[in-house]
């Protein structure tokens, strides 16, 4: 029997999108009527996101953000009958200057993935400047420090179920509730939909595909103007080697995060490998995720992990 264990359940975790509403991938198959999952994942990364006009001054800077991200959240679903599923996660997010610095050199050495220059500024401090495009500077009011984030509810529903061969669709609607304290407490609210979809490929192989929009509560926190709405899709090539086992390329891609900074990028490229191995009723999940594009603003390096246990 085939086993689709899906795409990398991800957040887009980059410090200026970290307590909003993302869209993860997910396959387009529901929690089993009658069943239930409880996951726990955890998500550590580096950010950073430059770019300056010529000359090279602090006044030609446009935008800088340097720092470091953890979340660790805990999610449960329920299937009932006819295709429908829901679900509630409650994260909790620090942001700071970290210690990953040291480590992010090395890793684009080896594996010949864009520096943007990161190794040019001093390591281990939250950085977070920019100039709007009126040329005023950009007053980000945050902080370091940790948080409980915005409760996340989710509800889906398969449209079809892939059952004879072909491929499978789901549709998934998302909120977040305003539930955020300490460093968070900014967060807000947001909604958010998208149309998801699984097509096999052979007895090994899985295609996943997703695509939606959300809508952002408050356009402006923390000082930094949000855009009000925001496109996200992903691509995940599942292959199962062995039973028990799934590895994981995805690419995940978004619209402008951010509104009125000068030449902040219009487009967000990441790309996650990992995998998920089955143990009993058990499901151990782990991989990193990097930056694809130069000067992007995006996590430049990050590593994740997960465990959940369906009952």
């Amino acid at each position: 029997m085939r086993t689709v264990r899906g795409p990398i359940e991800s957040r887009d975790e980059f410090l200026l999108a970290q307590s909003l509403l993302t869209l993860p991938p997910m396959a387009a198959t529901p929690t089993s009527a009658g069943r239930s999952i409880v996951r726990i994942d955890f998500d550590w990364g580096n950010d950073f996101g430059l770019e300056a006009s010529p000359g090279g001054r602090l006044e030609d800077l446009l935008f800088f953000v340097d720092g470091e991200h953890r979340t660790l959240a805990a999610t449960i679903r329920r299937g009932f009958a006819g295709g429908w599923a829901v679900g509630a996660r409650v994260p909790v997010h620090w942001r700071g200057g970290g210690w990953l610095d040291t480590v992010i050199d090395p890793f684009h050495e080896l594996f010949g993935f864009p520096d943007s220059g990161r190794s040019l500024y001093p390591t281990g401090r939250l950085r977070i400047e920019g100039r709007r495009a009126e040329g005023e500077p950009l007053a980000w009011s945050g902080r370091a420090g940790a948080g409980l984030g915005s409760v996340e509810l989710e509800i889906v529903k398969a449209i079809r179920t892939g059952t004879s061969g072909g491929p499978a669709v789901a549709v998934v609607a998302r909120a977040l509730l305003p539930t955020s304290t300490g460093a968070f407490e900014e967060a807000g609210r947001g909604a958010g939909a998208q149309a998801v979809l699984s097509q096999p490929l052979g007895a090994a192989f899985d295609l996943h595909f997703g695509a939606g929009a959300t809508v952002l509560g408050p356009s402006e926190r923390d000082g930094i103007p949000y855009a009000r709405n925001r496109g996200q899709g992903f691509l995940t090539l599942e292959w199962r080697p062995v039973r028990a086992w799934s590895a994981l390329v995805q690419w995940e891609a978004s619209s402008r995060l951010v509104t009125d900074v000068d030449r902040y990028p219009a487009l967000q490229l990441m790309l996650r490998i990992g995998s998920k191995v089955d143990a009993g009723p058990w499901r151990l999940e782990g991989g990193f995720v990097e930056g694809i594009e130069d000067l992007d603003a995006t996590t430049d390096f990050g590593v994740f992990a997960a465990v959940g246990r369906s009952f």
